[in-house]
């Protein structure tokens, strides 16, 4: 067993080591060394502690270990799996080498011409000012174009109660940094965005996972996890959600702000994939404007080398935003704010959003007709799409054959707030593949795989 070499090299160098830990520290050589493969499926507690000679306790400890390490995954009824890398937060993953439908790369072929828009911004512009320092939250101009694009999520916001972000990252970071303390416990949904977790960590916050259907969250879950301990934020993208495309319906939105407001919880709202759809669902910052910080991005919608987000806070939390920027970036670059404000205000912004919905409709209907009799969820216009797996295939497993095979998909592991994934399936993105043709290529691969 590969497992009980990887475990007495790791005894043998450090003797006086606590058993658990050697047991993850052996996993850990064994995926650095390229023993375990991503997916591949590790001894049952029980029968690794027959092998091993310890308890099943220990063993359990130091499965427990690993996955908080991040290289195991544990599936309910299936057993732990070594974990996949993070696709999702490596964008250059397989470039020019795989078909990547794991990352969310907005139908790029589509973005706005560049060469055109920095002559037409050189003819049109003073650029001079551009090149001094600005105040964090961004010029005017810069901030009037971002309340029209947040026009564009339904949301009605001044100019002055907006910051100008190096993108929805950015935007994000700057909220948790700036409202939250070390130790803090942020609500979300099970499964969500994977960069959440990774600043989550570095800023010592706690999430609680937020169980959700296909209407989203779900109101009662968020209320035993209020009653269970104090929740100070609620982390949520309520019209597309990444991975599951769940959408929260109005009354429920509602119910959720009431709940928010009994706790005296703080909302952020990253519904950066809203714009890929038709909608007039409210936003929760229309709701909650006291309690609610609501995040527009351009990159999605736009071009994903366009680092501009706009931050719309409450009143009484834009001071500390605005700070945070001036401590991490001194303020969002203006030539590229510039840039975004020419393509919102003259309408390059709409044409190429509609251009981008217009190929999504396309690939959805490709994806619906090849994966046809499987449980995949779309929107008509959705950026993406969430596949539920069929037994026995675990996230981890079928990533890892994919990968084999060509093809990057994003696994439910990812995603998920626990330890052990809640469900088992496959987030793909439809705008990483540049064609059509490569399109239907990948997914009639994995219709193979998962006909068997």
């Amino acid at each position: 067993m590969k497992l009980l070499h990887l475990y007495q090299q790791e005894a043998q160098e450090r003797p006086g080591a606590a058993k658990y830990v050697l047991v993850a520290d052996a996993i850990a050589r064994g995926v650095a060394e390229g023993a375990l493969a991503p997916g591949e499926s590790l001894p049952t507690h029980r029968d690794l502690a027959e092998t091993l000679g310890v308890t099943v306790g220990t063993v359990s400890r130091g499965y427990a270990e690993a996955a908080q390490r991040g290289l195991t995954v544990g599936v309910t009824g299936r057993g732990t799996f070594v974990a996949a890398p993070c696709h999702d937060v490596d964008v250059y993953q397989g470039v020019g080498r795989m078909h990547d439908l794991g990352f969310i790369a907005p139908f790029e072929h589509l973005n706005p011409d560049l060469n055109e828009a920095v002559a037409e911004l050189s003819r049109s512009a003073d650029l001079r000012d551009l090149g001094h320092y600005q105040q964090p939250r961004g010029l005017l101009r810069h901030r009037e174009a971002g309340a029209l694009w947040a026009a564009r999520y339904g949301l009605r916001v001044s100019p002055d109660n907006l910051l100008v972000c190096a993108g929805a990252q950015h935007a994000l970071l700057t909220v948790l940094a700036s409202l939250f303390n070390p130790g803090d416990r942020i609500a979300a949904e099970h499964l969500s965005y994977p960069l959440l977790k990774q600043l989550a960590r570095r800023l010592r916050l706690n999430l609680t996972p937020i169980r959700m259907d296909e209407g989203g969250m779900l109101p009662d879950s968020l209320e035993a996890a209020c009653r269970a301990g104090t929740v100070k934020g609620l982390y949520l993208m309520p019209t597309c959600q990444n991975p599951t495309l769940a959408q929260i319906p109005e009354y429920r939105r509602r119910e959720l702000v009431d709940i928010c407001r009994h706790y005296d919880i703080m909302i952020i709202e990253d519904d950066v994939y809203a714009l890929s759809l038709e909608h007039n669902l409210p936003p929760l910052a229309s709701l909650a404007p006291e309690r609610c910080c609501f995040i527009a991005s351009t990159s999605e919608a736009l071009s994903g080398g366009l680092r501009i987000a706009y931050l719309c806070p409450p009143d009484a939390c834009y001071a500390e935003l605005e700070k945070t920027i001036s401590y991490t970036i001194s303020m969002a670059p203006p030539l590229m704010a510039e840039l975004a404000a020419m393509w919102i205000c003259n309408g390059t912004a709409d044409r190429v959003l509609a251009s981008k919905r217009r190929e999504a409709a396309a690939r959805n209907a490709l994806a619906r007709r090849l994966l046809d009799g499987f449980p995949l969820e779309t929107r008509t216009t959705g950026f993406f799409g969430w596949l539920k797996l069929p037994d026995p295939w675990a996230s981890v497993a079928f990533s890892e054959a994919a990968r084999q095979r060509g093809i990057i998909v994003a696994g439910s592991d990812l995603f998920a707030l626990s330890h052990t994934a809640p469900e088992q399936g496959v987030r793909l993105a439809f705008g990483g593949v540049r064609t059509r043709e490569a399109f239907a290529e990948a997914l009639a691969t994995l219709a193979g795989m998962l006909h068997g």
